[in-house]
């Protein structure tokens, strides 16, 4: 999601349905001169997550998988002091929706209840559920760090977009402002040759 910044100060709110989800939320103003606070704060108000002036940031909310926190309507703020006209915002929130045993509850795998006599069936069925989990599990971390990439190379190529308009844009300043001394030359050793 991109949006201006138009105030010192704007809040999105995104609700939370599990009380174990993890969310990463990704924030950077597109261009890095002006520094950027966020901060996340719980449905009951009170903050959860504080950073400071930065172009750039990435944090997970909690820190660690499988932590309890509160469920409904979060707030994430971002906020700059330095604001002369209206910044672009890029903003990224993924909410992996997990329960208790840290399984994201979006693959609807279920774990299968053994009863205490195994039989081979049985054993061949805990083992693909085990396979499947653990494929679910790296896949998740492997979609995280697709969006995490993707996002440092969104912002990197807005950044070398704008340099290279800089770049330009003072590159013929210059080839005007040569053309420009070239004519007042040649006007001037005129107007000399003229008077003598």
């Amino acid at each position: 999601m991109r949006f201006l910044l138009e105030t010192e100060q704007q809040c999105v709110f995104f609700p939370v349905h599990q009380p174990h989800a993890q969310m990463d939320i990704a924030v950077a103003a597109l261009k890095s001169e002006y520094p950027l606070s966020v901060e996340l704060f719980n449905p009951s108000g009170t903050s959860a997550v504080k950073t400071h002036n930065s172009g750039r940031h990435y944090f997970k909310y909690p820190e660690v998988d499988g932590n309890f926190h509160e469920i409904g309507d979060f707030q994430l703020c971002i906020s700059s002091k330095q604001i002369r006209q209206p910044v672009q915002v890029s903003l990224i929130i993924v909410i992996h929706e997990k329960n208790a045993n840290n399984i994201d509850v979006a693959s609807n795998l279920q774990r299968i209840k053994s009863n205490t006599g195994y039989d081979e069936t049985q054993m061949t069925l805990q083992k693909f559920e085990q396979i499947t989990l653990n494929i679910d599990m790296h896949l998740q971390v492997m979609k995280t760090e697709q969006a995490k990439r993707a996002f440092v190379e969104k912002i990197d190529r807005q950044h070398i977009e704008t340099a290279f308009e800089m770049i330009n844009f003072w590159h013929i300043m210059r080839v005007f402002l040569v053309i420009f001394i070239a004519g007042f030359q040649v006007h001037a050793i005129r107007s000399l040759l003229t008077t003598k």
